[in-house]
């Protein structure tokens, strides 16, 4: 009798514990995915409706036992976009936003171009490097992380965002960056990024190497302050060591 009745009383226990857990999970479960997109071109919200679909993969799962690093690798599948933040919001909702990336330069491929975003990370392809900065010369990069990295990586990208800070978008005045590499300083020859603008004045960015954000600012400030005739014509060349810089008319004597 006294068996039957702690048998009796684990068994009504478990039922207890089952009905509780049974509510909880009901309370604490994903109901709702709220992905909260910033884009900036028509690309953007097309990959957004296919993360947004992937993501909604997550409900009906449970809330508390869910492990956000598992949704932030899912937002994070379309190199696109940064993912900004991934929460729990209790009961039942999570809360992810992303934000495009903003697509600045295009890399020549084996298939076409890659696009890179203004943090050198690989974004997409395309068939032609219209519409971005053009990378040429003697850029030879590699991917880590779906970065790119190598030789001059982190000088283009230091000098690219100043180029965003002082012009807003750069592709709206340059054409193309080419790595110049003259193999020699023995002879006081320096490696240097050759930018071709819009408009024809060449940007020239000399040891990039040294202080190249520096450079860049000194050059775009030189830039800036040139009239709407001078810029179609000659070059604005930077100092080898010094944040310096100083436009050159065609015909005339260049450092």
């Amino acid at each position: 009798m006294k068996k039957r009745a702690i048998l009796t009383t684990v068994v009504a226990f478990l039922l207890l514990a089952a009905v509780i857990a049974a509510g909880l999970n009901a309370v604490f479960t994903v109901t709702y995915v709220n992905a909260h997109f910033r884009t900036y071109t028509d690309e953007g919200e097309r990959a957004a409706q296919e993360v947004k679909e992937a993501l909604n993969g997550y409900l009906g799962t449970s809330t508390t036992f869910l492990d956000l690093e598992d949704v932030r690798a899912t937002a994070a599948s379309d190199p696109r976009f940064c993912v900004v933040s991934v929460r729990k919001e209790y009961p039942a909702s999570v809360i992810v936003e992303l934000e495009e990336r903003r697509a600045a330069f295009a890399l020549a491929s084996a298939d076409g171009w890659d696009i890179l975003d203004d943090e050198g990370v690989r974004i997409g392809t395309t068939d032609s490097p219209d519409g971005y900065v053009a990378l040429s010369g003697d850029f030879a990069f590699a991917y880590e992380d779906g970065a790119i990295a190598g030789s001059y990586a982190a000088e283009l990208l230091e000098m690219y965002s100043v180029c965003s800070e002082l012009l807003g978008e750069p592709r709206a005045n340059f054409l193309t960056v080419t790595l110049e590499v003259s193999g020699s300083t023995a002879t006081g020859q320096f490696d240097r990024f050759r930018i071709a603008t819009r408009e024809g004045v060449a940007i020239v960015i000399a040891n990039p190497s040294v202080a190249a954000a520096d450079k860049a600012r000194a050059a775009i400030e030189c830039y800036l302050g040139l009239d709407a005739s001078d810029r179609v014509c000659g070059s604005i060349n930077t100092g080898v060591t010094q944040a310096t810089a100083e436009y050159f008319r065609s015909g005339t004597s260049q450092q």
